[in-house]
């Protein structure tokens, strides 16, 4: 009955979000509503819903999310993602369950998009530089490898902006090989992002699960997208979708 209760407070609240003329939103894309926490998520690889019940569940695994190399694609047991958004004063959390039938991660540092990885981008300026259609020093891109769940372990890299390696090593990362795929948690501080969290703030968002499956290859082999078309045109803001911080009982 909670479970409902707040998921039916959730969608009240977006229903109930208005913003000023002035406020800007992308269309034609995916809006990421993320609702406040007072108990967050343990981040320790276990992908539990009744940790992240307030957030929408989030789906990539449809052919039209396939947006790079789409003919490598062979549907949603080759690569397919559910995943979770949820966040507090101090960091933004992520639950992903990935489904991917060959695990392939022979890279580290700012080589794990070679490998299976989650690639994401954030735009904390949505507003401030809308037009702009190049990234610049608020666009965010993070990678997420989940390691090879044998010698090389989950890892986190921030290709752009740069970033100090001591500040990416905040961001709290496990990972856990399950039947068919593995999950990733992580939860990114907003101090990395340098944004003030709050409800209603606004920015670009796109979730991009990678995917290699050549045994001993480094390659991207295949990707999509919450944001189709993002892949293809790297580093371009105006392709991305948004994300909102919402408080599901600020008006309740």
């Amino acid at each position: 009955m909670k479970r409902f209760l707040m998921i039916s407070l959730i969608l009240l609240v977006v229903l109930s979000i208005s913003f000023g003329e002035d406020v800007k939103l992308r269309k034609g894309t995916w809006t990421h509503y993320v609702p406040y926490v007072t108990t967050p998520p343990k981040v320790d690889g276990d992908v539990s819903v009744s940790e992240y019940f307030l957030s929408p569940r989030y789906y990539v695994g449809l052919k039209g999310d396939v947006d790079y190399i789409p003919e490598n694609w062979k549907g949603p047991d080759d690569l397919s993602v559910v995943y979770y958004m949820v966040w507090d004063k101090n960091y933004l959390y992520i639950g992903a369950i990935v489904k991917d039938d060959s695990i392939v991660q022979l890279a580290t540092g700012e080589n794990i998009w070679q490998g299976d990885h989650l690639e994401l981008w954030f735009d904390t300026d949505l507003q401030g530089d809308f037009e702009d259609k190049a990234n610049n020093k608020d666009d965010f891109q993070f990678g997420i490898s989940p390691g090879d769940f044998d010698l090389l372990e989950p890892e986190v890299w921030v290709w752009t902006p740069p970033v100090l390696a001591e500040d990416v090593k905040k961001v709290q990362l496990a990972a856990k090989k399950i039947d068919g795929g593995y999950t990733l948690e992580f939860a990114i501080p907003w101090t990395l992002l340098k944004v003030k969290p709050e409800p209603n703030l606004i920015m670009g968002f796109a979730f991009s699960p990678s995917d290699t499956d050549t045994p001993g290859k480094l390659d991207q082999e295949m990707m999509m997208s919450s944001a189709p078309g993002s892949s293809p045109n790297w580093g371009n803001p105006t392709f991305w979708g948004n994300l909102i911080l919402v408080d599901p009982l600020e008006k309740f």
